[in-house]
Formats: C-alpha cells, structure tokens, sequence
C-alpha cells in the first residue's frame, strides 16, 4: 500500500534530516508524527517514528536533567494525556506502575519521583498516557511541574486511603497551589479568563486495600472518582474506563468497500466530532476528494449514507468514498 505522504510530513522529515540538535530533531519527529497518514502503509514508518522519539526524549532529558526546563513537554500519545498530581507518598507511582509499561522508582519515602515518568495505559483497543509527576508540595515543586499540568487533557488527583482524615486537607493544598499557578479545577473542560487554565479532573483513591468506606468517601469529593487497590487490582479496571471517558474522546473504525472493517486500531477523535474532521484525520487529500461516506453505527440503518457533517458516536465505523 503506497503511503502517500502529506507535503506537511515531508518538510518535518527534512527538517529532521538538517537539525543539528537534539531538541530540534525532536521537534521535528513530533511533527512528522502528528502529520503522517495513518494506514497500513505507514505502519512501519510510524512505528521507527515513535521509536525515535523515545530515544531522543531520553537523550534530551538525560541532558537537561537538574534544570527547571528540562521537562516542560511531554509529547502526547495515545487517545490523551492525564497527569497524575498528588502529595507525597499517595501512590502515584505505585499506580503508574501497575497500569503501564513504566518503571517509576515506588518507594516508602517521600520525594522518590523527581522527573516525569510516562508509560501507555490499554483501555480495551486504545491507549492512554500516563504522566507520574513529582508530588506538590509548597518547598519542592519546581515551575515545569504546572507546565506539564496546564498542557495534560486530564488531571488526576491521587489520594491515599490510608490517610483518610487527611484527605480533605490534601485536596484543599492542592486546589490552592494549583489556584495559585492559574489552573483552575472542574469536573469538564471550560473556557477561562486569560491565562487561566480549566482542567478536566478526576480522583484517584489509593491503597482501597487498607481501610473501609471508600465507597462513602467517593460520594463526597468535588469531582468524580475511583477507589484502587494495586495489590489486589480493585478499581483498576473502573479507573481505566473514568479516564477513558473524561478524556471525551470516540473512537471511529474504517473499512473498505466490499471488505470487513479494520477493528483492531480505531481512530480516535474529540466527541462531537463529524465525518468530515474524522476522513482528514484518515488522509487529508481523501476530504478534497471526498463523493461520500457510508456509517455503520449511529446511522438509521447499517451502511448509510451520510452528509459531512453527520455527527460520529463512539464505535461507529465509516466507509470513505472518493473520486
């Protein structure tokens, strides 16, 4: 299958093949990523992309590790970012640990998490990133630490179980300190004044394993949230699926005409989104070339043609006709 590459990813890869450093080549893998077709024919391609990034994200991270601006990006992969924010020794790590491929340093004292440590959460065909960040705390916590929070999709709120009668302090710190950078806390994404940022949040209860009344405790946070127990693995399941829906994403399948839709790796788009932004994220020249698009799914009958602007529901697949 011919990858027909978009002009937009050729100009990055020439870019990548001029940068002289690391940060600017791995600016430019970014752009190539976030440019490239996504098909069968660009597999391969796609996959030695990701690759690279991971090594020079860890050379410039390597190389700019004990300065303040060595982790203020973290590329985003996956159906949305979610940073994971809490005080220390809440179990953040722990929590990382057990739902990705990550290796956070879990440790009983505090402070053991001084970088940023990502890892990919599956959540049944799609993948979600997850940041392990540094705890907050009013002596400690450096300036690329709310960089990260203000650029995530999703904040979690991790708080231990353990210490129950300190969990409304906790959250009331962090609100503050969090208040007092412009990053405001809600239970969906909203428009801001200037330079304030609404985050999308959701709370994680650690350690379910250790004290009754999670339950109860649940339905008295300011924002929607989960009991999780790493030992014994309860609430990590609903943990996926909170995550999953916060983000406020759909997923959307393709097949061709005449063959079985392709369900092994969906397209993931924002909620509301139509047929016509979901075939530019397929090929962008297939939305010039667009006749039309039948939907099996949302529309009133299987295989239905569709005008552009149909709205998409999760798990629909498409057929995308062009001339």
């Amino acid at each position: 299958m011919p990858a027909n590459l978009t002009p937009e990813f050729i100009k990055a890869r020439e870019r990548f093949f001029k940068a002289s450093t690391t940060e600017e080549k791995l600016s430019a893998l970014e752009d190539m990523q976030s440019t490239i077709p996504k098909h069968k024919g660009t597999e391969k391609m796609r996959a030695d992309i990701k690759k690279k990034i991971a090594r020079f994200r860890d050379a410039d991270l390597r190389a700019k590790k004990g300065h303040s601006s060595g982790y203020d990006h973290i590329p985003k992969e996956g159906a949305g970012q979610a940073v994971l924010v809490g005080p220390p020794n809440s179990g953040k790590s722990s929590l990382v640990a057990a739902l990705t491929n990550a290796k956070p340093e879990v440790a009983e004292y505090p402070f053991s998490t001084l970088a940023p440590v990502p890892g990919m959460m599956a959540f049944e065909d799609v993948k979600i990133q997850l940041v392990d960040l540094p705890p907050l705390s009013e002596e400690y916590t450096e300036a690329w630490v709310y960089n990260l929070i203000r650029a995530a999709d999703v904040a979690v709120l991790v708080l231990a179980l353990d210490e129950m009668d300190l969990i409304d302090e906790s959250l009331g710190d962090l609100r503050r300190m969090l208040s007092e950078r412009h990053l405001e806390l809600a239970t969906e994404a909203a428009v801001g004044e200037e330079r304030v940022r609404i985050l999308p949040t959701r709370i994680a209860l650690t350690k379910g394993d250790v004290v009754p009344g999670a339950a109860e405790l649940l339905t008295e946070l300011p924002f929607p949230g989960v009991a999780t127990s790493v030992v014994s693995g309860a609430g990590l399941g609903d943990f996926r699926r909170m995550l999953f829906d916060a983000l406020r994403v759909l997923r959307v399948y393709t097949k061709l005409p005449g063959r079985k839709a392709d369900l092994e790796e969906p397209y993931t788009l924002p909620a509301g989104s139509t047929v016509l932004d979901a075939v530019r994220t397929v090929h962008r020249e297939f939305a010039e070339r667009l006749k039309y698009v039948r939907v099996w799914g949302s529309g009133r009958f299987d295989g239905q043609q569709v005008p552009s602007d149909h709205r998409l529901k999760d798990g629909d697949i498409i057929e995308i006709h062009v001339g």
